[in-house]
């Protein structure tokens, strides 16, 4: 006789859990908006574009309201017909957001490759760490910089090679967010990606290349040096450099005498590159699509970051081997889906 007294108690007691769960999740939108106010403040920001950052900060922390949604959603499907199919795929989608918003961008994982090159001259194995598109600022926030070079630290590599787009609306002071790459172990070799040098983003790309080179950090945009017995060749970026005259500077038509790496942001440069120019060229920004969606990502996303079809791996090209890495980090919104940020290290052979 009382089970049924109990039973509507009980559920009374979920329905009340479950609105202050939702009202929870209302609350944070609403403070959100603060949180994203005080977070515009003191940052690299293209003119004009004030109210896109806002809202993109609103984005990143408003995202966290789908945490009390969840377990509202979790408990609705305890009520009568709550498992129907529209609860379920309500709970789906808020899951996916979450894990897409909150899980994957914030995982970072090391992915080892083995590349058998033809070089002209062969050399001890070179093992290189790639990364790109960290995109420090909006999203990817100081803690993760820190982890990233702690990782970096960890590998048992000859050089770190970062292809690019070091930030994305960052914070004024470039110098205390890029210090902690004064901490690596490892010389590091870089070049600037086209956030990096207004194309789009705030025109930043002399504040950023003093604060890399004052952590020491070497920018080879149009530049090239010797290590290892490597000639190693940077180019700027194609929207906000010039990378045509510095090729037609530094790499000549014909095989080069040592082995050499070419270092560009945008994987569509190899496409300007002489053939047979480079043994090896390396770049990023296409994130690898950094949302992967059922056919949108590839017909409309990818297309966009590489008219040749070079989003993510190895690929060979008229000038050499092309490896593109999925990067570090994200623009636009701060998710990541199937596209784990990732640290290649190359063992090149």
């Amino acid at each position: 006789m009382h089970r049924p007294s109990f039973s509507a108690a009980s559920c009374a007691r979920i329905a009340r859990v479950r609105s202050a769960l939702l009202g929870l999740g209302w609350v944070w939108l609403a403070l959100a908006a603060v949180l994203a106010w005080l977070d515009r403040e003191g940052r690299w920001i293209e003119s004009g574009r004030e109210a896109v950052v806002l809202f993109k900060l609103w984005i990143f922390w408003a995202v966290w309201a789908v945490l009390p949604w969840c377990g509202a959603a979790l408990l609705g499907l305890r009520e009568g017909a709550g498992r129907s199919v529209l609860r379920l795929a309500w709970l789906g989608a808020l899951v996916l957001v979450a894990y897409s918003g909150l899980v994957e961008p914030r995982l970072l994982t090391v992915h080892e490759h083995r590349l058998r090159l033809q070089t002209p001259v062969k050399l001890p194995p070179l093992r290189l760490a790639l990364v790109a598109d960290v995109h420090a600022g909006l999203f990817v926030r100081g803690w993760q910089v820190e982890r990233l070079v702690d990782r970096l630290n960890a590998l048992d590599v000859d050089a770190v090679v970062v292809a690019g787009d070091w930030t994305y609306e960052p914070p004024r002071d470039l110098h205390a967010l890029l210090q902690p790459f004064s901490r690596l172990r490892h010389p590091v070799w870089g070049v600037l990606g086209n956030h990096d040098t207004g194309a789009p983003g705030p025109p930043l790309a002399k504040a950023l290349r003093q604060a890399l080179q004052d952590h020491g950090v070497q920018v080879l945009d149009g530049r090239r040096l010797l290590a290892e017995g490597w000639e190693v060749v940077g180019l700027s970026d194609r929207w906000g450099g010039d990378p045509l005259s510095e090729i037609a500077r530094l790499l000549p038509p014909g095989t080069p005498a040592t082995p050499r790496l070419v270092l560009a942001h945008q994987p569509d440069t190899a496409a300007l590159l002489p053939a047979g120019s480079s043994s090896l060229v390396v770049s990023g920004h296409t994130h690898g699509g950094q949302i992967t969606l059922p056919w949108v990502t590839r017909q409309w996303v990818l297309p966009g970051m590489s008219a040749q079809g070079w989003f993510e791996g190895l690929y060979a090209t008229q000038a050499g081997p092309l490896f593109v890495t999925a990067g570090i980090g994200t623009i636009g919104l701060p998710a990541r889906l199937a596209v784990v940020p990732r640290i290649d290290v190359l063992l090149l052979e």
